[in-house]
């Protein structure tokens, strides 16, 4: 079975990076960015009122969460909280449209300006603007106040948070800005209200239509509207304008271009950007829309994987979640380009961005890098029968936000969602909607899906596409079983695409001990028993191309409130980095070893560094072809590399009591790279 989609999108930053970038198409109109706000957590009748009386509240900035004591305590906060803050409109906006923009608000937002209720959002992780013309006052201060709440809700996706957090607060950016009576509109589901669509796409020619949703508050307009189209060199390649009528209150003016001898967007081979600007003018002021967009194609195939512009392109990544030990959710862009480096330095080619919609710069980040990503929204785990009007609220807005985003391939539906008693049931009934409406709003994308059921259940293939979550030899099974899994369902369903949504184990780089191990439930998770699972389960995956994706579970440790597992309460360990991001475990170099063909070599348990035997072996995780060991300054051995996972061991090692320095060299081209540890022999 094959399952083709021809395949265009693309949205990043004119990238001249600084902590607060703004989204490409508030970048260029006037705005203010607020940050500084009065909070105070719970409920508080009137508190939108501008005599209400704050000398209690507390000062934040935004980003912010009040849900941190789900990572420090166990349980957390899950009820209101309000912010307020005092803006002044500048004269500059004046006779202009203003609008107010929220990135994200966990869970819940309703949004008041000098005491006017201007609109409510339900949803945590989604962008949603209100236009406010009518009620701010110019050069004079006014009363934004926003109430906020994270508490849960059958009707509101996810309707549980046992897989993760569910943060409360303003935890993304906040912008005011202003438009021209005539404008690409800002409020289209929070969208850019530019979407380029590609129409086909071949060697010599790409045909690609740029649709602009106009609003106008006013009478019928004559305007103009003009495009430009950048190469990624910024070199101007298109330039066309024409005459138009604004006869609507909202519109949707459409265009088409062809661009010869197109430059793909190659994932992290070449991740060639284009650009469009388009201008909309009328009664003598223009408003300007900036958007990146790629070019390609794709193909998922049940025999040969995953094909990208024509030809195999493995997909193996990481999933992610969007949040730091030290801040929750409430990250700034430096972390998001944290975030998305490490990703980049592990080699990986994709990331699965779960279990919800991730920051626009993420997004950003993986178009310049070239990491294909999976988006989805966080339909997880249970279900309450309620929740269909907001699920599709949700995807509605993934699509449309992101979707000129090339990296993203494929629009998630759920995760682990099961309906245990029949295909009737409303998850099943829902999926089905969602894949109908995401087709509507996209149809260039593929869906998909992560199931931890069989094969075949209620609730899988649905969607285009089906994963599987798989933790053999940690909920279940041995290490080993991943193989008989994949080769028995190849086998079974020929015509059933395979790919592998989670994999992995836990992780403490504070425990060392294997004889230890209390998986999955325990208080002890070693380190080195993680990195021999991911050594054996990454072999299973990689001599078999027909798997068409495959995702670690997870690339960085995260919280889960409630949790008491592996030593550290509140916290998942399956990750390949520490939740504060200071450590990159030993599984994280293995996979860098595989995946990034940048010279590197590393010793494995360093952190194993108590030794009770003087006969040891030492493995290294290395893509040079070969490697010297040295032990306390003297040269033991030089081995070649004798297998296909870029590791070397040397076996038995004498050890001397007391300290000992191990030191690994490798050679390339004319330089020399070496990894030093100190083992002390109890």
């Amino acid at each position: 079975m094959k399952k083709t989609q021809v395949f265009f999108l693309g949205t990043l930053l004119l990238l001249v990076f600084n902590l607060k970038a703004q989204p490409s198409h508030i970048k260029q109109r006037n705005y203010i960015k607020i940050n500084d706000w009065q909070f105070k957590k719970g409920v508080w009748n009137n508190a939108y009122k501008l005599d209400y009386n704050t000398t209690s509240w507390e000062s934040v900035e935004v980003p912010h969460t009040y849900s941190m004591d789900a990572i420090h305590g166990v349980g957390y906060y899950r009820g209101q909280a309000w912010y307020r803050t005092m803006i002044t409109v500048p004269n500059s906006m004046k006779n202009e449209r203003i609008f107010i923009r929220f990135e994200g608000v966990g869970q819940e937002a309703q949004v008041y300006v000098n005491e006017k209720n201007v609109g409510k959002h339900i949803g945590g992780y989604s962008v949603f603007v209100f236009e406010i013309t009518d009620v701010v006052q110019f050069e004079k201060e006014n009363l934004i106040a926003v109430k906020v709440t994270n508490e849960p809700d059958f009707k509101r996706i996810p309707v549980d948070d046992k897989l993760f957090n569910h943060y409360g607060g303003m935890y993304r950016p906040v912008q005011l800005f202003s438009t021209p009576e005539q404008n690409i509109s800002p409020t289209f589901y929070g969208s850019p209200g530019l979407f380029i669509e590609q129409k086909e796409l071949t060697n010599e020619l790409a045909s690609i239509q740029v649709r602009a949703h106009i609003s106008n508050s006013e009478t019928s307009k004559k305007g103009s509207i003009s495009y430009k189209i950048y190469n990624a060199k910024n070199e101007l390649i298109l330039n066309e304008s024409k005459s138009i009528l604004i006869s609507e209150k909202e519109q949707i003016i459409s265009q088409n271009f062809k661009i010869k001898n197109p430059i793909l967007w190659n994932g992290k081979i070449n991740p060639h950007l284009y650009k469009v600007e388009v201008e909309l003018t009328s009664e003598g002021k223009t408003d300007k829309v900036i958007q990146n967009f790629g070019l390609k194609t794709y193909k998922v195939d049940a025999d040969k994987g995953f094909t990208l512009n024509g030809k195999p392109y493995r997909i193996y990544g990481v999933a992610t979640h969007e949040e730091w030990k030290q801040n929750g959710p409430a990250l700034t862009n430096k972390q998001h380009q944290t975030d998305i480096d490490l990703i980049d330095e592990l080699g990986a080619t994709s990331i699965r961005m779960s279990h919800y919609q991730h920051s626009d710069f993420q997004y950003q980040l993986a178009d310049e890098k070239g990491l294909l990503v999976w988006a989805e929204i966080p339909f997880v785990h249970d279900y309450s029968g309620r929740e269909q009007d907001n699920a599709k609220q949700q995807l509605t807005e993934l699509i449309l936000q992101n979707y000129n985003h090339p990296s993203i391939y494929v629009w998630g539906l759920w995760n682990e969602v099961r309906a245990w008693q029949s295909d009737n049931e409303p998850p099943v009934l829902l999926t089905k909607e969602l894949k109908n409406l995401a087709h509507k709003l996209d149809t260039n994308r593929l869906t998909t899906s992560a199931s931890d059921r069989g094969m075949i259940s209620n609730m899988g293939n649905i969607s285009d596409l089906q994963a599987w979550n798989k933790y053999y030899g940690w909920y279940y099974g041995e290490y080993e079983d991943m193989a008989k899994w994949l080769d028995d369902a190849k086998k079974e369903y020929p015509k059933i695409e395979l790919g592998i949504s989670e994999y992995g184990v836990g992780g403490n780089i504070f425990q060392q001990d294997e004889s230890k191990l209390e998986k999955p439930n325990g208080n002890y998770f070693p380190e080195n028993v993680q990195t021999n699972y991911h050594e054996i389960t990454w072999k299973i995956i990689k001599d078999r191309p027909f798997i068409w994706s495959s995702y670690i579970w997870n690339m960085f440790d995260f919280s889960v409130a409630g949790w008491n597992r592996g030593g550290i309460p509140n916290l998942n360990h399956k990750g390949l980095v520490t939740f504060d991001r200071t450590i990159k475990k030993d599984a994280f170099y293995f996979y860098k070893a595989n995946w990034n063909p940048e010279p590197m070599i590393y010793i494995a348990e360093q952190r194993n560094n108590q030794r009770n035997s003087a006969n040891t072996n030492v493995k290294v995780f290395t893509n040079l072809p070969k490697v010297t060991l040295n032990l306390n300054g003297h040269k033991i051995q030089t081995l070649k590399q004798n297998g296909d996972l870029n590791t070397i061991i040397f076996k038995n090692i004498l050890l001397i009591k007391g300290e000992n320095i191990i030191e690994v060299i490798g050679e390339n081209g004319k330089e020399y790279i070496s990894h030093i540890i100190n083992w002390k022999l109890k």
